[in-house]
């Protein structure tokens, strides 16, 4: 083996080993793009960093809004929101068939845990946006909008679970490149035993858990 084919092999095993770590770390709810630039340049010593990096989250909202009412009903129902049109279709159906039930419907989006370091950080300043709009789709159904962070469908089970929900309501896919990576976040929904879940399709159609 050449010098060069040598070097090229090294480069390649440490890239790749930083780009695996920083694919790890976005599954645990590191989504920002510079741990990608971060792998390819630090390589295995990413994977060293990485261990004390992923770690237990406070389970709660990051931010917290009070935009309605309370109802007169006795359900208490999660809606994950991300601006798809699937997580749209989740919200309309909620309030449509829960809402006039609910005690509590809650909108909550989730970002990845770089942002709830920084309140500023792009994405959680575009999640307060999306609430803020689907507080006014909601035309007063939604009784509060929470900002969570971490994986996503780990996230929505932890705060149905700290909260008491007795339902959580998402779309089958959400936003972003993979529709297979983000459906997954239904499926891994649909599978915890904990919470019930209704998954709701881009044309109102739904699949219970």
């Amino acid at each position: 083996m050449s010098d060069l084919v040598f070097a090229l092999v090294v480069v390649g095993v440490w890239v790749a080993i930083g780009l695996i770590t920083a694919w790890w770390m976005a599954r645990r709810g590191y989504h920002h793009w510079g741990w990608l630039v971060m792998g390819a340049v630090f390589g295995p010593f990413l994977a060293l960093a990485a261990g004390e990096r992923v770690q237990l989250h406070q389970v709660g909202p990051l931010a917290r809004m009070e935009v309605g009412a309370r109802g007169p009903g006795g359900l208490r129902v999660l809606v994950g929101v991300d601006g798809s049109e699937t997580s749209q279709a989740a919200l309309d159906l909620a309030v449509e068939l829960l809402g006039p039930y609910a005690e509590a419907l809650v909108a909550a989006e989730v970002v990845g845990y770089d942002a709830a370091e920084d309140a500023r950080a792009p994405s959680t300043t575009a999640a307060r946006n999306r609430l803020g709009a689907v507080a006014e789709r909601s035309g007063g159904r939604v009784t509060e909008c929470d900002i969570l962070s971490g994986p996503p469908a780990q996230a929505l089970t932890a705060y149905a679970e700290e909260q008491h929900m007795d339902l959580v309501v998402v779309g089958s896919h959400g936003r972003g490149l993979s529709r297979r990576l983000l459906g997954d976040v239904a499926r891994a929904l649909v599978r915890q035993r904990t919470v019930p879940v209704l998954v709701v399709g881009g044309r109102g159609d739904a699949a219970p858990g």
